[in-house]
């Protein structure tokens, strides 16, 4: 792309200065004269042009000012100097017939394709510069898309892998469920999270699984409502994307401490549109003291949540967050 676009300006820049000195030289009245002076244009105009951009240009580039300015007046003068000594090589003879008017205006042909030049060089440059700052920027969000998607909660990880080794030490029954159904989402994480896009339908499923394991970690007393409508199979979305919100109830929740704890989870899609609700009970602060609140909210889960949708469904999607009355919910509405 980037040569591409380097060659189509210089095409651009060379079919102008063709049509300029070879409006010029249809002025001489000699027809010859004419020819030459075209000819002898596009000699030293290609010295000037390519001389600067690789040899003088780049001191400007790289910001050494007074370096540029000294070379710079220096090849000008010697290219002057240098075309009319070749004059009469190339059959002109300009200026022994016009004298100074021809010095002049072929003096400032080569100081206007200096100028020129040094313009659609550092015009080159920042093109390639905004490239390559849009490529780097574009690899550093899909790099960063990328580690989110993958990324499994340690704490979430040690918990079940604690939880499973008490209950294989005491030979409980959910033992062996539990490890198929850990088995089942690192799975998932291993080879859908760095997918772009994955089924709903495959994702709901695993955030089934996600609360299956909880069942069988914290008994079947726990009391979860997972509700789903309206998936189907074309529906699709970016992999991971929802675990965040219904890891974040769990740890939040007071299921641990609390009989009447409870968690509440919808998935809907209408006419394109995602709703996502989760709703968790919790221990309500003691003393005005809102820090159980406030870890809630600001999770390192729902940051991680937040920083997903800002990358995969930039402008595309509403969320919102609220506690009232022991109960904490969220609501996510995404345009698939």
């Amino acid at each position: 792309m980037k040569n591409k676009a380097s060659i189509i300006g210089h095409l651009v820049f060379w079919l102008f200065y063709l049509t300029v000195v070879g409006t010029g030289g249809t002025l001489l009245a000699d027809r010859a004269q004419g020819w030459a002076f075209v000819w002898n244009s596009i000699v030293f105009g290609g010295l000037v042009i390519y001389g600067n951009l690789f040899f003088i240009l780049p001191y400007l580039l790289e910001k050494k000012y007074s370096r540029f300015a000294m070379l710079g007046l220096g090849f000008m003068s010697v290219n002057i100097l240098l075309r009319f000594q070749t004059e009469h090589l190339f059959g002109l003879h300009v200026t022994e017939r016009y004298g100074w008017p021809a010095y002049f205006f072929m003096s400032m042909q080569i100081l206007a394709l200096f100028i020129l030049s040094t313009m659609f060089g550092g015009f080159m440059q920042w093109f390639r510069d905004r490239e390559r700052t849009a490529f780097l920027q574009k690899e550093k969000l899909e790099g960063e898309l990328k580690f989110l998607k993958t990324q499994v909660n340690p704490h979430f990880l040690f918990n079940t892998l604690n939880n499973i080794y008490s209950l294989a030490y005491r030979q409980h029954p959910n033992a062996a469920p539990m490890i198929a159904t850990l088995s089942k989402i690192m799975r998932y994480h291993l080879y859908d999270g760095s997918r772009e896009r994955v089924s709903l339908m495959k994702e709901a499923e695993l955030l089934q699984d996600f609360v299956a394991l909880q069942r069988l970690r914290h008994g079947d007393a726990l009391d979860v409502d997972f509700y789903t409508e309206g998936i189907d199979n074309q529906h699709e979305i970016a992999p991971l994307l929802l675990i965040n919100f219904i890891e974040n109830s769990f740890k939040h929740s007071d299921v641990d401490a609390n009989p009447d704890a409870f968690i509440r989870i919808g998935l809907t899609v209408e006419d394109g549109q995602l709703s996502f609700t989760v709703e968790n009970s919790f221990g309500l602060p003691s003393h005005g003291d809102k820090s159980a609140l406030t870890n809630q909210g600001e999770g390192v889960g729902l940051k991680s949540a937040q920083r997903l949708l800002d990358l995969a469904y930039p402008g595309r999607y509403e969320l919102s967050q609220k506690a009232e009355g022991g109960i904490y919910s969220v609501q996510l509405k995404l345009a698939l």
